[in-house]
């Protein structure tokens, strides 16, 4: 397989996840939540990827799904097989996707045939996997404390980049991002910290967060945003904290949750996935995704509702309230520019 497309599209993916930051003028500007207002469709991206932990989603402009891929199978959602628990999601050239789970990362075509998978034996963990510049797919092994770079197509190990890390399997790791300057950016679950390495494993930066981090990603002016059930932190080039948001800040618009994935608009704003996990009211997840800017103003949301009739979720089974577990919105094509309807 030619790695130019798979270069290419790596890069484009980068790209437009950390597309445009917040204006260093702006981000310490306090303000209240805007009321929730507008339609849920289109959403600022248009057409997007949505990805879930039940399973990976393309949605159109006005809202329908036209592809839909659930590693467990229609008939079984969330809490069906734990192997199956999707934690990350990537869209790849040629109508390809990446989905990342508990024991597996792998691609699948249009059809939702596996082109090839990288696997690991319970308890260990991968979690989280991300495309390239090179074509390429680095990964979490939580067995082996350590980040491997795949051969994309076959799954072969090529590097390993030790991140030695406290706790279990479970615990040891949220989610990994690579920055534009080839580093690695990783959320150590056990010790509630965000961490940068380089490709040998080097320590660079580490941050202590109050609560469970999940995702750190390089803005495009050189800043890191950080989620977590915190809330967020974007921080400086040495990593000094300049702008948060957290449960206060989005009250009484709505609860936030746990942001997860997290991608910039041309204008400045960042459309955050408000994932929902063990509940204890009901309706508490009725915004599962949100714009907001420098100024903390909440501009758009996505309830629930938008999307029920395609991401059915799944039943919490302690308190049997139904969680949609949103991990993350990333901007696709329009069909006629390389992804058509599948």
């Amino acid at each position: 397989m030619n790695p130019m497309p798979r270069r290419w599209w790596a890069a484009a993916c980068m790209a437009a996840v950390a597309a445009i930051a917040l204006p260093a003028a702006a981000v310490s500007v306090p303000g209240s939540p805007a009321p929730i207002a507008g339609k849920p469709w289109p959403s600022p991206l248009g057409r997007f990827l949505l990805v879930s932990a039940e399973g990976l989603h393309v949605v159109e402009p006005d809202g329908t799904a036209s592809w839909s891929y659930h590693p467990a199978g229609s008939s079984r959602q969330l809490h069906g097989s734990e192997d199956d628990l999707v934690y990350d999601g990537w869209a790849l050239p040629n109508h390809r996707y990446l989905v990342s789970t508990h024991r597996y990362v792998r691609e699948v075509d249009a059809a939702k045939r596996t082109v090839w998978e990288y696997r690991l034996a319970a308890p260990a963990e991968v979690k989280s996997g991300v495309p390239l510049p090179n074509g390429n797919v680095a990964a979490l092994n939580s067995q082996e404390q350590a980040i491997v770079e795949l051969e994309s197509g076959t799954g072969r190990v090529l590097h390993r980049t030790p991140v030695p890390a406290k706790g279990s399997d479970h615990t040891r790791y949220m989610l990994l991002r690579r920055t534009p300057e080839g580093t690695y950016l990783v959320a150590l679950r056990e010790e509630q910290r965000f961490v940068e390495v380089d490709r040998d494993g080097k320590l660079l930066r580490s941050l202590a967060v109050p609560r469970m981090p999940v995702m750190a990603q390089r803005l495009s002016d050189g800043s890191t945003l950080g989620t977590g059930y915190f809330g967020m932190v974007r921080l400086d080039a040495q990593w000094k904290e300049i702008w948060s948001y957290g449960a206060g800040d989005a009250a009484p618009a709505f609860a936030l949750q746990l942001p997860w994935g997290v991608t910039e608009l041309p204008d400045h704003r960042l459309l955050v996935a408000n994932s929902d996990w063990h509940l204890k009211e009901k309706d508490g997840n009725r915004v599962q995704c949100f714009a907001v800017d420098a100024a903390k103003r909440v501009s758009w949301t996505m309830p629930s509702g938008a999307y029920r009739q395609w991401n059915p979720g799944g039943v919490e089974p302690g308190a049997g309230i139904v969680e949609y577990h949103s991990v993350a919105m990333q901007p696709l094509p329009r069909p006629d520019m390389g992804h058509k309807r599948n």
